[in-house]
């Protein structure tokens, strides 16, 4: 079951499984009452799992905060691990006081372990890189035929880069039979697809 958790800027999803559930990006710094009233509206009462698609500030703001308050272990990729701290610069420019850098030690994953991990929480899927955002981009790929991207350019904007890096992420992505795509920040967050 995926639920679209919409409080501020960005699309954030929460996945539940039979034995366990991810909670899919968080929102900037400051929107932390937001995201306890959406969940509270989506009878939301416990999240195993933070996995962030890439350490941008708008991604990424307010996961210590939901780690700290909810009891949730983040999840990193490996190809993840030296990007943790990327918008810690952002934030201290800005003056954000609201911003709390993660201090957690994450559970680390390899995308080759992920199907393995997301089996013990009752979810059939796989995680896999996706540069082309950012080098630290990766997507939740389900079994039931959807992909969890974050801020990959769309296939109408990938078509239009004609980026080498977008391009292997799309097929990669493609290739695994998808027929829904959820965007981090669309005005629609689905898109149906023909392959």
């Amino acid at each position: 079951m995926i639920q679209l958790l919409n409080y501020g800027n960005t699309n954030c999803y929460y996945i539940k499984g039979e034995k366990g559930s991810i909670l899919i990006d968080t929102d900037w710094a400051g929107t932390l009452q937001a995201f306890y009233k959406k969940v509270k509206e989506l009878n939301i009462s416990n999240i195993d799992y933070l996995l962030i698609t890439h350490y941008h500030p708008d991604h990424m703001g307010i996961a210590q905060d939901i780690i700290d308050n909810m009891n949730v272990k983040l999840l990193v990729v490996d190809v993840q691990k030296d990007y943790i701290h990327c918008s810690d610069q952002i934030f201290e420019k800005n003056n954000n006081i609201r911003f709390n850098s993660i201090t957690v030690e994450p559970l680390i994953i390899s995308c080759k372990d992920s199907r393995e991990f997301l089996k013990g929480l009752g979810i059939d899927g796989e995680i896999i890189y996706t540069p082309g955002h950012t080098d630290d981009s990766i997507s939740l790929i389900l079994d039931e035929g959807i992909a969890l991207v974050g801020d990959l350019y769309d296939l109408n904007s990938a078509i239009a880069f004609n980026d080498e890096k977008i391009n292997n992420s799309w097929n990669k992505i493609l290739s695994h039979n998808i027929s829904k795509i959820y965007y981090g920040h669309h005005e629609q967050n689905i898109s149906n697809i023909k392959i």
